[in-house]
């Protein structure tokens, strides 16, 4: 495979922090491109070496592929990090195509994807693998029948099934309220008493766990992880990395887990760099070096205790501004 030096980001969005970090890495000597479909995103606006316009990937996805396979042709780029849920989905269907022409696009296969983002698959796949799952149900006659019995009590979470953050997702107290706002492709789920905690385990391109890092979330915003922790927790720790040998993603895998009396239950999996990575970032942990250095053909050794502990990592506003040209 050609030696393509470049990287882009993928529909940034917000998270232009992503270029800083990888212009920060010493022995990085390649350009660093973003692209989005909208032209108003933050992420187009920082420290980058060029920013670009692309479809929206759900809208025509041959489309969407074939400008940005184009794109990573003309302007040398050998590595894509896409870090929005419906473009993982799609871009996992060509990574062997865009592979063979020298592209490296980051996302793990369609069966990770889809325990990832199904939530009632990734809990029959815990439970198959002996990991603690919260009840669920899919049907409000069901929760009614174990709430007769005792086995449920209010509140409850509903959620949906699909899709990730907090979207569609309410704390509900009673049942004449559930039964006003459930709908199909939603989910009922007992409400975890403990300590939320975000985990980054990341797993090389043999899908072998090599680094994993523990924050205890301290507060959230817009569904994403705004002030948080480090924390030395070696039994989180070592369920994140049965987690990543039983599930077998590549590179990033943010999950979330309550830490209760009964045991520390995994109540979600996203297989990207998520809105947590700052912190893992900031305690010493690299993984977009590492990232790099693996797709250069670097063979990474494990190491899962070199990152700083007791470290508070948190968000602020940045402001950014561009200038509109007609």
């Amino acid at each position: 495979m050609d030696k393509r030096k470049n990287i882009i980001i993928t529909n940034i969005g917000r998270r232009g922090y992503l270029v800083e970090y990888i212009k920060e890495i010493p022995s990085f000597r390649g350009k660093v491109f973003v692209s989005d479909c909208d032209s108003t995103a933050s992420g187009l606006y920082g420290n980058n070496d060029g920013r670009f316009i692309l479809p929206r990937p759900v809208d025509n996805e041959n489309l969407y592929v074939e400008k940005l396979t184009n794109l990573c042709l003309s302007q040398n780029i050998g590595i894509v990090i896409p870090v929005i849920d419906p473009e993982i989905f799609i871009l996992s269907k060509y990574r062997d195509q865009m592979f063979e022409k020298g592209i490296n696009v980051i996302v793990s296969d369609k069966r990770v994807l889809n325990i990832c983002y199904d939530k009632m698959q990734m809990n029959g796949f815990l439970l198959e693998n002996g990991f603690l799952v919260a009840k669920t149900y899919t049907t409000v006659g069901e929760f009614e029948s174990d709430l007769n019995k005792g086995q449920i009590q209010f509140p409850v979470i509903v959620k949906p099934v699909y899709g990730s953050g907090s979207v569609d997702t309410n704390i509900v107290d009673n049942l004449d309220k559930l039964k006003s706002i459930f709908h199909e492709g939603l989910m009922i789920q007992e409400v975890l008493k403990g300590t939320e905690h975000g985990c980054d385990v990341f797993n090389t391109l043999d899908k072998e766990p090599i680094r994993c890092v523990i924050k205890k979330k301290i507060s959230m915003r817009s569904g994403e992880t705004d002030k948080s922790v480090t924390v030395d927790r070696k039994d989180l720790q070592q369920l994140g990395i049965e987690l990543g040998k039983k599930l077998g993603h590549i590179g990033n895998l943010d999950f979330d887990v309550f830490d209760t009396e009964k045991g520390p239950y995994v109540i979600d999996m996203n297989p990207r760099f998520g809105g947590g990575y700052p912190a893992t970032h900031a305690a010493g942990c690299n993984l977009l070096d590492i990232l790099i250095r693996m797709c250069e053909g670097e063979t990474i050794e494990s190491d899962f205790d070199s990152y700083n502990k007791n470290l508070l990592v948190m968000k602020e506003i940045k402001v950014i501004t561009h200038l509109l040209t007609e």
